[in-house]
């Protein structure tokens, strides 16, 4: 079967179609057990590439002599920071911005089918974002591809998308966002060419 995702309003239908074309060809690529294609509300930028969340770290007190306690410990402050893994985590969007999750999962002769009521990427709660930290993807699936996309491409005449994949031990990670100027037209990149997200990505 052809990878289908769904058209929903404020959808810019040429963004749509050559996004499914782009669904199609890492698909065959990579040939994983399972694809994810997760709508996300407003647009995103590259920060979200390989971010896993805020947590706290453990800061020394101001000035060149740290003081120490009665125990001979060193007394600590405490703040947040933005933590991007080496292993992939599932980016941790707002459960207010995720929108659908479409998944398919490929059968013994290689043939992919859609997945009613698949396991969630995402939960449905309000929570910190350091409960993403250890959310990793290889405690999800050995083989995968996921993929976040921006909606309302129509309206803000921007898109972006965020690709994971992972394939036992090998992870993969790219972001590519894009802009309506008389077409549609690749704007920024990272983690991959730029060259070859236009190929995969064929739409003026």
């Amino acid at each position: 079967m052809i990878v289908n995702i769904p058209y929903s309003d404020g959808d810019d239908k040429r963004f749509l179609t050559a996004l499914n074309g782009l669904v199609a060809i890492i698909v065959k690529d990579y040939e994983p057990e399972d694809i994810y294609v997760v709508r996300i509300k407003k647009w995103f930028d590259h920060k979200w590439l390989k971010y896993s969340g805020k947590g706290i770290v453990q800061l020394p007190e101001r000035g060149a002599d740290v003081p120490r306690t009665g125990y001979g410990k060193l007394e600590w402050d405490s703040a947040l920071d933005e933590f991007y893994g080496e292993k992939l985590t599932f980016p941790p969007f707002s459960p207010k911005q995720v929108g659908k999750e479409i998944c398919w999962k490929r059968s013994k002769d290689g043939i992919y089918g859609r997945v009613n009521n698949p396991k969630r990427l995402h939960k449905r709660i309000l929570q910190p974002s350091s409960y993403n930290l250890q959310n990793r993807l290889r405690s999800f699936t050995k083989s995968g591809i996921f993929i976040w996309f921006s909606s309302n491409t129509l309206k803000n005449k921007h898109g972006s998308v965020l690709v994971y994949g992972i394939d036992n031990d090998e992870e993969n990670a790219w972001y590519a966002s894009f802009k309506e100027t008389n077409g549609w037209k690749v704007n920024q990149v990272k983690g991959i060419k730029k060259e070859t997200v236009q190929n995969w990505f064929p739409i003026g």
